[in-house]
């Protein structure tokens, strides 16, 4: 899962961060290792609402993060122009400059079982000739050392040469590393690698980011055009393969399939009462159905973006939808959810830490957005200590800053 994203020279965002990273979070640790719990610190947690007023870069944060998980497994020229993207110099703010995406993870250790802290950090940059190529790519872990602890290099490279940490190296032994293709970075060479255990994981968590568009404007086109047939495992971003992901689930387990299908259509007053789903689901899926359906999945994602996830939805079914977002977080610890809304009804049982206000003064094109923690505001949070619905909070306009 994601604790923390720093964007810097790209779309809209001059450098703006969401949770913490690396450095800071050692610092947090140090600080309760001292008996310091005072200061605020908040990272990006198991489920995450960003809120604001419209154009103030939820969309952009999301879009952003997209852009870097298709660098990660396509590499930096093919990203900028795929999924309708005008091209890396024309997202980039000022192309004399690199963009730089840094990242701060918590994974899972498959051979302990245990967390594992990796920050990893890439700049992009653009040539004489407005092409992107990757201009340099860090990535960091967490040792502890008797009662220290410290950041370890798992790579550096600048313009394709560095070092990297190689399988059995001691702890900062590091081997030189150069890669040929100045437009894929090292990450997605050693991420298939799987002696390199450490980059496996982080590109495991990045590609299995799925950016979901349930409620986008083109996803009912999608079901007019038909698609591959047979049994797919997961439903795609806009959810116009649920007939093969349904058909798939019956043929893997019929037994499993029946009771989340069941649990499901149990929760949704349109399909309660029917013996089988409706046959024009397929061709018209209920959002709320695709939404359940993609919490259940039996290899859930590490991280799912939702954008207005409580669109088109009745407002008693934006409270099933909430609850059944907090119940996959629960289920998956290594899991997160991150949402965008204008509905105050899909946050009342959010904490304030979980919340996320974006805002922009718009004095310009790009630069002028921040991001903070509703969790830093201690009204908010005392309103919430004494059991005010953080819904309630938010249409009360203590989140907002004043409108210009």
């Amino acid at each position: 899962m994601i604790l923390g994203v720093e964007i810097e020279n790209f779309d809209v965002f001059d450098r703006d961060r969401a949770g913490i990273l690396i450095d800071e979070s050692i610092a947090i640790a140090k600080e309760k290792a001292a008996g310091n719990n005072e200061t605020v610190h908040n990272r990006l947690r198991n489920l995450n609402a960003l809120v604001g007023r419209n154009s103030t870069g939820k969309t952009s944060f999301m879009g952003c993060l997209s852009f870097l998980q298709d660098v990660i497994t396509d590499g930096c020229a093919e990203a900028s122009i795929t999924k309708g993207r005008p091209g890396f110099a024309n997202m980039s703010p000022d192309i004399s400059k690199p963009s730089f995406f840094r990242v701060f993870f918590k994974l899972e250790d498959n051979g302990t079982g245990k967390p594992k802290y990796v920050q990893y950090e890439i700049g992009i940059s653009t040539s004489i000739y407005k092409s992107p190529y990757i201009s340099s790519e860090k990535a960091f872990t967490t040792v502890i050392s008797g009662d220290e602890i410290k950041t370890v290099k798992l790579l550096d490279i600048e313009e394709g040469r560095g070092t990297i940490s190689f399988p059995g190296a001691g702890e900062g032994e590091m081997g030189e590393v150069v890669v040929d293709d100045e437009h894929l970075p090292a990450l997605s060479i050693y991420g298939k690698l799987s002696k390199y255990t450490d980059f496996v994981a982080l590109f495991r968590e990045i590609r299995n980011w799925f950016f979901c568009s349930f409620s986008s404007d083109e996803q009912s086109s999608y079901f007019n055009e038909g698609g591959a047939p047979g049994g797919h495992k997961h439903l795609n971003s806009l959810g116009s393969n649920v007939g093969n992901v349904l058909e798939y689930m019956k043929m893997s387990d019929e037994t499993e399939y029946e009771r989340i299908i069941s649990e499901i259509k149990s929760k949704i007053p349109t399909m309660k009462h029917r013996k089988n789903l409706p046959e024009v689901l397929k061709e018209s899926p209920d959002k709320l159905f695709l939404y359940l359906l993609l919490l259940h999945d039996g290899a859930p994602r590490s991280t799912i973006f939702i954008e207005t996830p409580d669109k088109d939805l009745y407002h008693d079914m934006v409270d099933v939808l909430a609850d059944e977002m907090r119940a996959y977080t629960l289920r998956n610890g290594y899991c997160q959810i991150i949402f965008s809304t204008h509905n105050p009804y899909i946050i009342e049982t959010l904490s304030p830490k979980e919340v996320w206000i974006f805002e922009r003064t718009f004095e310009k094109d790009s630069g002028d957005v921040t991001i903070r923690c509703a969790g830093n505001d201690p009204l908010v949070c005392e309103m919430f200590r004494q059991g005010v619905g953080m819904g309630a909070i938010w249409y009360a306009g203590h989140l907002d800053s004043e409108p210009d």
